[in-house]
């Protein structure tokens, strides 16, 4: 293990230039419009809920990403902060779990296209096996027994990670020159 003994989940938000991500930036006045989580430094692999398919954003649910393919990998100069958020040996176990499940039953699971319209309009709303990116990631977390956020998690948006006290902004820039220190 590295970081002296220590463990960590790495959450990366990211600016993308899609249609959806312009609508989310404009439309919530903020920079960021997607959220993923990660258990290694590297970014190698990331998880998220997001499209399937590079060029079908109909076709989503939840993801693999990583920061060399798919997505990342054609989408190479989107802006993106990583945050570095501290967890016990035990918090972090329960998230590599909860992922577990997740990838196990991977095509149960549906993006949220009305969860993300209830989030903009400030109403919680939880659909069995519907996320949107952030509200994945928030209680991907709240599941494992880290508590980020006083809202609801069908609340919470990509750029609420940034503003979390625990959460060290480890890297800001384009993702394809994002590497480990």
């Amino acid at each position: 293990m590295s970081n002296g003994d220590k463990r960590f989940i790495y959450i990366v938000v990211s600016k993308t230039d899609t249609a959806l991500g312009k609508l989310i930036q404009k439309k919530l006045g903020v920079s960021y419009n997607h959220c993923s989580v990660s258990l290694d430094e590297s970014l190698e692999n990331i998880f998220s809920f997001g499209r399937k398919e590079l060029h079908n954003m109909f076709r989503a649910g939840f993801v693999r990403e990583s920061k060399n393919e798919g997505f990342f990998a054609a989408h190479k100069y989107s802006y993106v902060a990583v945050l570095r958020i501290p967890v016990t040996e035990e918090q972090w176990w329960q998230v590599k779990e909860c992922l577990a499940q997740f990838k196990k039953q991977k095509n149960q699971y549906k993006y949220s296209v009305l969860g993300l319209a209830y989030c903009y309009l400030g109403i919680p709303m939880k659909r069995k096996n519907k996320y949107f990116c952030s509200q994945f990631a928030a209680e991907l977390l709240q599941r494992s027994g880290i508590q980020l956020f006083d809202k609801d998690e069908s609340l919470v948006r990509p750029h609420d990670f940034l503003g979390l006290e625990n959460g060290q902004v480890v890297y800001k820039g384009e993702i394809r020159n994002y590497c480990v220190a």
